[in-house]
């Protein structure tokens, strides 16, 4: 069948719509006449009024329902670009999404063995990240949640003490990947009285075998995972390491400056003392072979940093550096600003991708207006040469994530954590980006977890949404099946091993 393309149908949406309004007038205009007959014989003046009201109701529902319906043919052509897909290309697709190894831009693994010989290995290790934060939105206190990580209690009084704030939050994200995890790895469909027992005991004798290869080779097919752990405890092939330098710029008292100081065992009574540690710690960090840096300011400040000159972040640091000197946020953001610019220079030194935490926060008691995306504007502009990475679909942020990676060049966008956060969320920007974004600078899966049967759940749901988004934009002719193939592969696996340098 020949496609019809878009000017074609627009053609005949223009004048099918011309020709319904003709109709839609003379309907009206007998409408009008028969108001007119009758208008002699009205019982009375509100008889009269009813009958003119029902008539120019009528007549604008004509008119709103045939303007709805020229609006959606017309969205519909604007994005009918491609000839239409053969038949059987849902399943071909969604295989070939299933099949693809990841490249998994983001993780904080514990290892097998420190997560073997811990407290929590049992049905709360699926918990204990995430979910923990939905189950005390539910209203269970942290200290009781964080008395379950331990021995104190049997499994079966763990599971009677969580299973009411279970219960009320396990329609969230966070909760349907441990469900699907469980489901898939250890054959359990739910977690309640009958199963958790159960459940903790197939944990336990996994964590006794090769069970981290098993969970993110052979099940999760994922290749390469960039890790934010703070050391090296996986000395494997699939690692590779990014670090932070936050330590740097999260200063607000002598003790914060000395402490950055003590990391690289320097004596810091000077800027240029500060400036030389962050050098040094940049110097160590890139003989141990990082791949990238890491920052999650956002949690504690705004992501707005200034261009200070060296003099006032000089007058600042003094003030720090004076005994007992309490200084405000605001009083202390030129030297954290200045340092923020210190570490970008680093980072533009050694030729490094630098990933920015954006948008939502874990936990509670954060303001989600210091991590809106468009607050490092200024830093994309100065620093041109740089390319930054914005984690986490920037949620909420999606727009401005999107007009911010369309417009810089040096502007990547990371949807690391986002399908646990909203799937639908995911799902839906994911074909504004693809719309808007070109596909090498997305990068659509990191599982930004703790343990390993999470991480698996997340790609799950990764594969799931990316095969879904492909499958929409191929039927509705945006994309041809082999472009949605290409992708694909663009932005699960190949992506991130280019922006990384992994070979």
């Amino acid at each position: 069948m020949k496609p019809a393309w878009p000017e074609q149908i627009q053609d005949t949406c223009e004048h099918d719509y011309i020709a319904s309004c003709v109709s839609n007038l003379k309907k009206y205009k007998r409408m009008k006449n028969t108001v007119d007959f009758y208008r002699g014989g009205f019982s009375s003046p509100e008889n009269e009024t009813r009958v003119i009201e029902k008539s120019f109701r009528t007549a604008i529902r004509f008119t709103i329902t045939l303007f709805c319906l020229f609006t959606n043919e017309l969205n519909h052509a604007q994005i009918r670009l491609r000839p239409l897909p053969q038949d059987g290309f849902e399943k071909r697709l969604t295989e070939f999404v299933n099949e693809l190894e990841l490249s998994d831009s983001h993780e904080h693994l514990m290892s097998q063995e420190s997560i073997r010989n811990s407290q929590m290995l049992d049905f709360m290790l699926l918990l204990h990240h995430y979910a923990d934060d939905d189950i005390k939105s539910a209203g269970m206190s942290k200290p009781q949640f964080a008395e379950l990580l331990t021995d104190e209690y049997t499994v079966r009084e763990k599971w009677e003490i969580v299973k009411p704030y279970w219960e009320a939050s396990k329609n969230t994200a966070y909760n349907r990947v441990v469900l699907l995890a469980i489901e898939k790895l250890f054959g359990i469909r739910e977690l309640n009285d009958q199963t958790v027992e159960e459940l903790s005991w197939k944990i336990k004798k996994a964590y006794e075998t090769d069970w981290y290869n098993h969970v993110l080779r052979e099940k999760a097919n994922i290749k390469y995972v960039i890790a934010d752990i703070g050391d090296r405890r996986f000395d494997d092939g699939m690692f590779r390491y990014v670090e932070k330098f936050d330590r740097f710029v999260r200063v607000d008292s002598k003790e914060d400056l000395l402490a950055a100081g003590e990391s690289v065992s320097m004596d810091v009574n000077s800027l240029d003392a500060f400036v030389s540690a962050l050098e040094k710690a940049f110097q160590e960090a890139i003989d141990r072979d990082i791949v990238g840096v890491k920052s999650t300011a956002a949690y504690h400040r705004t992501l707005k940093y200034e261009d200070v000159s060296k003099e006032n972040a000089r007058q600042v640091f003094d003030r720090l550096f004076e005994p007992e000197n309490d200084l405000s946020f605001e009083e202390v953001k030129p030297l954290q600003d200045y340092m923020m610019h210190r570490i970008i220079q680093q980072i533009r030194k050694y030729g490094l991708p630098f990933q920015i935490h954006t948008g939502f926060h874990a936990g509670d008691g954060n303001d989600i207006s210091n991590s809106n995306p468009a607050l490092l504007a200024n830093l994309f502009l100065e620093y041109r040469d740089v390319n930054f990475i914005l984690f986490h679909g920037s949620y909420p942020y999606g727009g401005e994530l999107a007009a911010l990676a369309k417009s810089f060049r040096n502007v990547f966008l990371d949807m690391s954590w986002l399908y646990i956060i909203s799937p639908s969320y995911a799902k839906r920007y994911l074909h504004e980006w693809i719309e808007t974004v070109p596909s090498n600078k997305i990068m659509a899966f990191g599982g930004d977890y703790h343990n390993v049967e999470n991480t698996y759940g997340h790609a799950l749901m990764a594969r799931e949404i990316v095969a879904r988004v492909l499958i929409e934009k191929v039927r509705s002719g945006y994309l041809t099946e082999s472009e949605a193939r290409e992708i694909a592969r663009r932005i699960l696996f190949t992506n991130i091993m280019e922006i990384f340098g992994i070979e």
